[in-house]
């Protein structure tokens, strides 16, 4: 209704952009149907009615260089629990996710916050 704020972050495709197949890679990863760019969310916002406050991008780097280095130091013997043990599914999460680090810190895949008041 009039005067209602929508806020949230989420995954987008970064100004760097994603070639199909990355997109698809990334997305089949992470379980995604598809990904938005902030423009495109912003867009979708105006188009439902509301004035958009911010839309900007998250800079994140720093916490998936974070995450990767905790899951290979430190965590590794919790994630190969949760995956019963299974080294070979490990490896391939572990590729997986070397992938998005690269692609995070190529600007190809960012984390966008947005908020919205509906008009």
């Amino acid at each position: 209704k009039k005067g209602g704020l929508i806020a949230f972050t989420d995954w987008v495709e970064g100004p760097a952009g994603l070639t199909e197949a990355e997109a698809h890679r990334f997305n089949t990863f992470m379980k995604f149907p598809d990904m938005q760019s902030i423009t495109g969310y912003k867009q979708l916002l105006e188009k439902h009615g509301f004035e958009v406050k911010e839309a900007e991008k998250i800079e994140f780097g720093k916490y998936v260089d974070l995450y990767l280095q905790m899951l290979t130091q430190q965590l590794t013997f919790d994630a190969l629990r949760i995956l019963g043990n299974d080294m070979a599914l490990f490896r391939a999460m572990g590729a997986e996710m070397v992938d998005m680090q690269q692609k995070v810190h190529a600007d190809k895949i960012t984390r966008g916050r947005f908020i919205g008041v509906k008009k």
